[in-house]
């Protein structure tokens, strides 16, 4: 080989290993420029990822913490002590049943089935006449806890000694009594007949029956009576407000109202009519019809417009309303149906005097004091044998005859009336 041929062959050899050097150099700069941006990447994946990490959690925690505050202000709308609680007061109803109920489920049987009953002094106490509360009322009292005493001429001597016989019964017994007489400003009544102390007033409009109701009132109220079996509702010729039933009806509202605005319970007497039954058994042939368009208006009256709390039954016998002889007294029909049902009368109703030769001459006393219950009555009035007819009562509802329930229905009636007072001292009427 020449020279020149070597020399060729030399510089082919060092081009190659130049190109050779160049394209390793160009390999290394792609593989550092490879590894630049493989790291790049990856410094922008986990920058990129820890953003969106944190972004994504700090959405989550916002999420959570407004659904949290959602449900809390949702709980906080429907939690009854962050909403404003209503004034709830108490109505009149309310107390009455509150303060009745609560003395009604503390007494015994005994005191319940004796609160029915309403007797004269000498009932109780067995003393041919009483004049005066002493220890034979006192005992008498605590063994019978009677709901009613009534008065009668023989028993009221002075005002002095009235007063004081009338406050001392009333300190000894366990519950308020019903302090009652018959008084309606006329010349035989008890308190006009015997101490005096009522003016009397010609009753010829309904200002002079209110005045006459007030009048009376306000002498029983002095004396320490709180219970009139006034007025009358006969609109016979024996009456004392006429024959018109229109004119009756207005002044025997008038005098009602009279009386219990100032103090005392009137007790309508006698439903639906009047007769004479202390000596024997009285029938009336009137009907149902006549009884409707006539007498029971009347009531009806009293009733609505008068405001009359208790009612006081008669002994009669109506064997075309009834369908037998039995007395009024004792009678469902007229009581629980026509009385309570058809004129609506939520008060007290008394029976007749159960010493009525109409009463005696067919049942005992305690048959006949069972028989006024069963019926619908919620006192019974003067009974021949006070003890025979409690005892008989009592009995009738220990062994299931009569339910205690029933007794604390009528109860519930009674104390209504005395404990008036009371719940409209709680009320604020």
């Amino acid at each position: 080989m020449g020279r020149l041929e070597e020399q060729d062959f030399d510089e082919k050899r060092l081009a190659r290993r130049n190109r050779r050097k160049r394209s390793q150099l160009f390999a290394f700069i792609i593989l550092i420029v490879a590894i630049v941006l493989i790291a790049a990447g990856i410094l922008a994946a986990v920058f990129y990822g820890s953003r969106f990490v944190k972004t994504r959690t700090e959405t989550e925690e916002a999420a959570d913490e407004a659904v949290s505050e959602q449900e809390t202000q949702d709980i906080a709308i429907e939690t009854p002590s962050e909403t404003e609680p209503e004034d709830l007061k108490m109505n009149e109803n309310d107390v009455m049943n509150e303060v009745v109920g609560g003395i009604i489920g503390e007494m015994s049987l005994e005191d319940k089935v004796a609160g029915l009953f309403m007797v004269n002094p000498e009932q109780l106490t067995g003393v041919t006449t009483v004049v005066k509360a002493g220890s034979s009322t006192r005992d008498a009292l605590a063994q019978y806890a009677v709901g009613g005493i009534v008065y009668s001429a023989k028993n009221l001597k002075q005002t002095d000694q009235t007063s004081e016989m009338l406050k001392a019964t009333s300190e000894m017994s366990k519950y308020p009594l019903f302090i009652a007489t018959r008084e309606e400003g006329t010349q035989d009544s008890v308190v006009t007949a015997s101490i005096g102390g009522i003016d009397t007033i010609d009753v010829n409009s309904s200002d002079s029956a209110y005045n006459m109701g007030a009048g009376i009132a306000s002498a029983l109220f002095a004396y320490g009576f709180n219970f009139d079996i006034a007025p009358n509702l006969d609109i016979t010729e024996n009456g004392h407000y006429g024959t018109d039933p229109d004119v009756a009806k207005d002044l025997t509202a008038a005098m009602v109202r009279g009386l219990q605005e100032s103090g005392i319970t009137a007790c309508l007497h006698d439903f639906p009519l009047s007769a004479d039954t202390s000596k024997g058994v009285v029938s009336n042939e009137i009907t149902t019809d006549e009884l409707v368009s006539n007498i029971y208006n009347i009531y009806n009256n009293a009733f609505v417009n008068g405001e009359a709390k208790a009612v006081m039954l008669s002994n009669i016998s109506l064997p075309q309303v009834i369908g037998d002889e039995t007395p009024v007294s004792l009678s469902e029909k007229i009581i629980s149906e026509d009385l309570r049902g058809s004129l609506g009368f939520g008060g007290v109703i008394i029976t007749g005097p159960m010493n009525d030769s109409a009463i005696t001459a067919n049942y005992t006393s305690d048959k006949a004091a069972i028989a006024a219950i069963k019926a619908g009555a919620d006192m019974i009035f003067m009974p021949e044998d006070f003890k025979e007819a409690y005892q008989g009562l009592l009995s009738a509802v220990q062994n299931g005859e009569i339910t205690e329930e029933r007794i604390d229905e009528s109860l519930s009636r009674i104390f209504a009336i005395k404990y008036a007072d009371r719940v409209n001292q709680i009320t604020g009427n």
